[in-house]
C-alpha cells in the first residue's frame, strides 16, 4: 500500500513478529517512548504495540489503541507492520 501523501510504501506482514521482543524487566510494555529511550534503545528500535481486531506491531508514532511499547536489538523502517492474531484454546481473540 502506498500513501499518496507522502508516496512511502507500506509493507504489512500477516504473522508471528521475528523479532526477541525486550521489555521492562517486569515483563511488562515500555509505558512511554521515553522510558524505552532511558533503557538505552535509540528511537528506530522501539516499536508500538496495538490492539484492535489482532496485535499491530508497528513504528512508535501510533497512540490510538496503544498497549505499550517493545524494543528489539534489530531497527525497523518506520514503515513495515506486523499483524498478529492470537485466539486462546476457546478460540477467542487474547
Amino acid at each position: 500500500m502506498t500513501t499518496e501523501a507522502e508516496n512511502i510504501e507500506t509493507t504489512i506482514i500477516q504473522g508471528d513478529f521475528p523479532f526477541e521482543e525486550i521489555r521492562k524487566p517486569s515483563g511488562d510494555y515500555f509505558d512511554t517512548i521515553a522510558e524505552a529511550q532511558a533503557a538505552g534503545f535509540d528511537l528506530n528500535q522501539i516499536w508500538s504495540v496495538v490492539c484492535d481486531e489482532q496485535y499491530t506491531i508497528g513504528p512508535p508514532h501510533h497512540w490510538i489503541n496503544l498497549l505499550g511499547y517493545i524494543a528489539t536489538n534489530e531497527t525497523h523502517d518506520n514503515n513495515t507492520y506486523y499483524e498478529e492474531i492470537i485466539y486462546d484454546e476457546d478460540g477467542e481473540l487474547i
